[in-house]
């Protein structure tokens, strides 16, 4: 995982280079290079999102809610295929393409990142790789947000992408 090349963007999301995943770091003191991640929510028919817990021994939000699938955008990938290819790895779920609605995409100088987020709707629980997460449970939104807001670890960015769903689920 460390030695995985990923593309090193722009401030508009062009590629520019590539970076291996492990000097990631350097990013945080340029203001002008960026990374790609893809992340995807899993909402069922409750209106509840499909929320995973992440194992121990990850290095961002150990032991902390999660979307339901995501990752890093590979160099030579795009945001839609990394996607697919992250839901299959993490929670055994093939998804084609025409299934998955674009919610948003954003861009933080925080943490250096370009980011995706997409939507897959549901009803069938997923069947996670252990070696990525250690629980999951069906959760609303505001269940997810008092969660977090009480302390409950989580990605860093997790939190504001459930507000651009709810933002987005009430403007369809």
């Amino acid at each position: 995982m460390d030695d995985e090349l990923l593309d090193l963007v722009d401030g508009h999301d062009r590629v520019i280079g590539t970076i291996n995943r492990k000097d990631y770091k350097q990013l945080l003191q340029n203001d002008d290079k960026f990374i790609r991640a893809s992340n995807l929510f899993i909402l069922n028919d409750d209106g509840k999102l499909w929320t995973p817990i992440r194992t121990a021994h990850k290095t961002i939000a150990p032991n902390g809610y999660d979307y339901g699938a995501g990752g890093h955008v590979a160099s030579g990938d795009d945001y839609l295929e990394t996607i697919i290819k992250e839901a299959g790895e993490e929670v055994n779920i093939e998804i084609k393409p025409e299934k998955i609605e674009f919610v948003a995409k954003t861009k933080s100088p925080t943490t250096r990142y370009f980011a995706t987020l997409y939507l897959l709707r549901t009803n069938t629980t997923p069947i996670f790789n252990k070696s990525d997460f250690v629980s999951a449970e069906w959760l609303s939104p505001e269940e997810l947000i008092n969660a977090i807001n009480q302390g409950h670890a989580a990605k860093s960015d997790l939190l504001n992408s459930v507000v651009m769903l709810q933002a987005y689920l009430a403007d369809i």
